[in-house]
């Protein structure tokens, strides 16, 4: 864990994440990647963050149902859905107490993450396929850009300020 800079010491439980992190790797195919403080663990070749790693404790990306379920089977865990992805966070000092249900809660948001990302991918060429194949799906129209905007007019004299709209240099020289 020291060679993303991050101390032993500044993770609370940095012994049972080290541990996590080594069963995790063992179990599905995952990068690695730090986070100033923290550890974004994703799946193999996917930009999507399955469990993030933080002095805090861990958060589990799960998908809605599931995180329910996970969070209640996981003694002091916690379900926080107001951001785009559902998650499950456990903190520090409860990582040993439930390193079982957590390390398998792991496994299962790395494995739906990229589970997801293949979905994903697998229905973008249909799409595309479709909409090419057809006249009625021509390329749409490009929106109308504005009229440019007319250049302020300057002061005849100085040439450096915009007129006011008066009429006068802002100056009160020219």
């Amino acid at each position: 864990m020291d060679t993303y800079g991050i101390e032993p010491a500044d993770m609370g439980a940095a012994p049972s994440v080290a541990r996590l992190l080594l069963e995790l790797r063992g179990r599905t195919s995952v990068d690695v990647r730090p986070s100033g403080r923290s550890l974004q663990v994703r799946p193999k070749d996917s930009n999507v963050i399955a469990v993030h790693i933080h002095p805090g404790g861990i958060d589990l990306a799960l998908d809605q149902d599931r995180a329910n379920e996970v969070a209640l089977s996981i003694e002091g865990a916690y379900v926080r859905d107001d951001e785009p992805v559902t998650q499950v966070s456990v903190e520090a000092y409860l990582i040993d107490a439930n390193y079982d249900a957590l390390l398998a809660a792991a496994v299962e948001a790395v494995e739906q993450r990229a589970a997801a990302k293949a979905t994903k991918a697998a229905a973008a060429p249909r799409a595309r396929a479709t909409s090419t194949g057809t006249r009625a799906a021509a390329k749409p129209k490009a929106a109308a850009k504005p009229a440019p905007r007319p250049e302020p007019a300057r002061c005849p004299k100085c040439r450096q300020y915009e007129l006011l709209a008066s009429g006068e240099c802002p100056s009160g020289y020219c």
